[in-house]
């Protein structure tokens, strides 16, 4: 077996690492906002059903995906910028709470404050998560397994000195 460390090839943000980047970057956050526009173009429509809580919704969505989309854009920040192995679990964590927070904040205001309609949006935002806990958990394994990560990332026990002690 060779030894993968001496491949430069295998070395920096490119590959499925470098697509990642790019969907943590640019493609996510796209898709985010345009998916938020979708449901809150929606919900205004539906707003006569709903209720006078739906400006407060409405709000509370741009809120979410703008905190959203800062986290996904900071994500792919630190794999750019910091190589260290301490960005591969910042990544993790950050991949696994964006695919399962928002959807969970999401439902959960929703309920609360359109209790008439929970048991639709219980049925979306479980969904939801499972679609998102899928791509979340496929990256995952790309990030523990890849020789190019294990290669851009170091590896620095005084880093997890500094960071537990």
């Amino acid at each position: 077996m060779s030894d993968d460390k001496d491949r430069p090839e295998l070395r920096g943000v490119g590959g499925w690492l470098g697509f990642l980047v790019v969907v943590l970057g640019i493609l996510g956050p796209a898709r985010m906002l345009f998916q938020t526009i979708a449901n809150i173009r929606e919900t205004a429509i539906m707003g006569q059903v709903l209720g006078p809580n739906t400006p407060a919704y409405i709000q509370f969505s741009w809120a979410l995906v703008a905190a959203s989309v800062a986290g996904s854009i900071f994500l792919a920040y630190r794999l750019l910028a910091v190589h260290r192995w301490s960005s591969v679990g910042i990544v993790i964590i950050g991949l696994w709470c964006l695919a399962l927070l928002p959807t969970l904040i999401d439902a959960v205001t929703a309920s609360i404050l359109f209790p008439e309609i929970v048991g639709a949006m219980v049925l979306e935002a479980l969904w939801s998560a499972a679609k998102s806990s899928v791509s979340a958990t496929i990256w995952t394994a790309y990030l523990m397994k890849s020789k190019r990560v294990a290669n851009t990332y170091i590896k620095d026990s005084d880093e997890t000195q500094r960071i537990f002690s």
